[in-house]
């Protein structure tokens, strides 16, 4: 009975590092990606603090989101037309929330004078877009008047960012 003993030797060595087989598992799953629109944002009206009276003093007007704008210190309300918070007008994927990225402040021009704007608000509300997937978002701020700030025609520009959160 030496040659079954020797046959199954010989098998062993030929076939060295061949192990049982582990059992193997598996599972699927799924991939999937929500792609959105673009979100936008379109100016509807500038910001326009109306027409302003500098004193001797240092003033302040604050414009709020709502429209309504008030005075401080050495700044006098004038004429109230031409007097508009900022709107601007969301677009983007329906029901989706959004955050809106403000200047610190803004310099407006007038030859070689200056004010700045600074304090940018926004109005309450929501800043979620609708079921149509759109918004419309008004801004004010605070305008600092320097004693004695020379008359002229104000402006300047500023860069408001949207974002989906």
């Amino acid at each position: 009975m030496r040659f079954p003993t020797l046959l199954l030797a010989a098998l062993a060595l030929a076939a060295p590092g061949v192990a049982a087989e582990a059992p193997r598992a598996g599972a699927m799953a799924t991939a999937s990606a929500q792609i959105y629109q673009p979100i936008s944002l379109q100016r509807a009206t500038d910001l326009a603090f109306g027409g302003i009276i500098a004193s001797s003093a240092a003033g302040r007007v604050v414009l709020a989101p709502d429209g309504t704008r008030s005075a401080s210190g050495g700044a006098v309300l004038a004429a109230s037309s031409g007097v508009s918070a900022a709107t601007l007008r969301v677009a983007g994927e329906p029901n989706t929330s959004f955050t809106l990225g403000l200047p610190a402040s803004v310099l407006l021009q007038a030859g070689g004078d200056q004010v700045i704007a600074e304090g940018f608000t926004v109005g309450a509300g929501s800043t979620r877009l609708d079921d149509s997937g759109r918004l419309e978002v008004h801004l004010g701020a605070t305008l600092n008047v320097a004693p004695r700030q020379a008359p002229g025609l104000y402006a300047g520009s500023f860069l408001v960012t949207v974002a989906y959160n």
